[in-house]
């Protein structure tokens, strides 16, 4: 679970009040429609066996599932049926040898592409960034990351508790919470929009900070308040641009972080993999690249979509096709709609000029069981 770097930036049709979705174009029937892989431009040419591991994480969560049970406990669109129609896939899964053309194989001969309604939508990134910390505070290691208070139950539009602004300064027991110190807080910030992120630690040791639980006070965006005080124009909005404001006015900056009041909660995890990503809403690591977060109320977590969109370069200069095969494996505040998702594009600075960037149309078909495609 994160807010996403949609939540940051809001640019196009978010930014200036539209629901999510609005812009759609209603070029599709409201109900899915069958297709052929043929039909999937890109299909041929992309390598599904990195979706084919990532998917193989989510079957770890499906195959526990009773068969009557539903995907997700936020439900999702009628078409992808019950966890009883994905097992029998998840169990081949397994056994597919390594390959490309296996990957493709298994996908072809279990699933059924299906076009959804709403399309084209918008498509962002997301990162897990990377920052200087230490377990205690001193020096320039003054920004806490907190842990949730026993026994925290979040209440969406935050109850009585605490909003960012009294949690900074000093509403719970920053001292007992404190999971560590960060030496930036923008880093701080940042991290809270991602919902992730790596630590370097002084002692050399790298420690991830995975999302536990957020206040459910309403998020603001950042770049939003920006645009409205005529700091930068909505076509510069980007990540990039909102840290460098940020850094270029520490006080002000300060000042506008505070009226998101929305506050995230972390957990520590240490022995990590440097080669996974962070865990998403399912609980499975991150795949870059190949894992998406979607409308849970859509999309159930561990389903499978056919992306068609673009992404920039990392020097923001030119953009590159996506015809990929993703894995619904997270969700975002900021993701609403059918056709909606944020690409997960790895850890560390390369990956923040992408996700930063990315802000582009796309399209999402769904590859069902074919037992129940209709």
């Amino acid at each position: 679970m994160r807010l996403g770097a949609a939540s940051l930036l809001l640019m196009g049709g978010l930014l200036l009040g539209q629901a999510p979705g609005a812009h759609e174009m209603s070029a599709h029937a409201a109900s899915p429609a069958p297709l052929s892989f043929a039909a999937l431009d890109g299909w041929q040419t992309d390598d599904q066996s990195a979706a084919l591991t990532a998917f193989r994480g989510s079957c770890a969560r499906i195959l526990k599932l009773s068969p009557a049970a539903p995907l997700d406990t936020k439900g999702g669109d009628a078409l992808y049926g019950r966890a009883g129609d994905w097992q029998p896939a998840c169990e081949a899964a397994a056994k597919v040898a390594p390959g490309a053309g296996n990957a493709r194989g298994f996908f072809q001969h279990w699933f059924a592409p299906m076009r959804l309604s709403g399309g084209p939508g918008l498509f962002t990134g997301y990162y897990e960034p990377e920052m200087k910390g230490s377990l205690t505070r001193h020096g320039v290691y003054q920004t806490p990351v907190l842990a949730p208070p026993a026994g925290f139950r979040m209440v969406e539009g935050g109850g009585r508790f605490p909003n960012r602004a009294a949690i900074e300064d000093g509403a719970l027991e920053t001292e007992t919470l404190a999971l560590l110190w960060l030496e930036s807080p923008i880093d701080a910030f940042f991290l809270h929009v991602q919902g992730s992120g790596r630590v370097k630690l002084e002692s050399g040791e790298t420690v991830r900070l995975a999302f536990a639980a957020k206040t459910g006070h309403p998020y603001t965006s950042i770049g939003k308040l920006l645009v409205e005080k005529g700091a930068m124009p909505l076509d510069e909005v980007s990540m990039q641009t909102i840290r460098a404001w940020m850094e270029a006015h520490p006080q002000e900056g300060r000042a506008l972080m505070r009226r998101n009041e929305s506050y995230i909660f972390f957990r520590i995890l240490r022995n990590i993999d440097p080669a996974m990503g962070p865990p998403g809403a399912e609980g499975v690591n991150l795949t870059p690249g190949r894992s998406l977060a979607v409308d849970r109320s859509h999309h159930p977590l561990g389903t499978l979509l056919f992306l068609t969109t673009e992404h920039p370069t990392v020097d923001g200069k030119a953009r590159v096709p996506v015809r990929r095969l993703m894995v619904a494996q997270d969700t975002g505040s900021a993701i609403k709609g059918r056709q909606r998702g944020d690409i997960f594009f790895g850890s560390g600075a390369e990956a923040g000029e992408i996700a930063g960037r990315m802000k582009a149309e796309g399209e999402l078909i769904a590859l069902v069981p074919k037992s129940i495609a209709r």
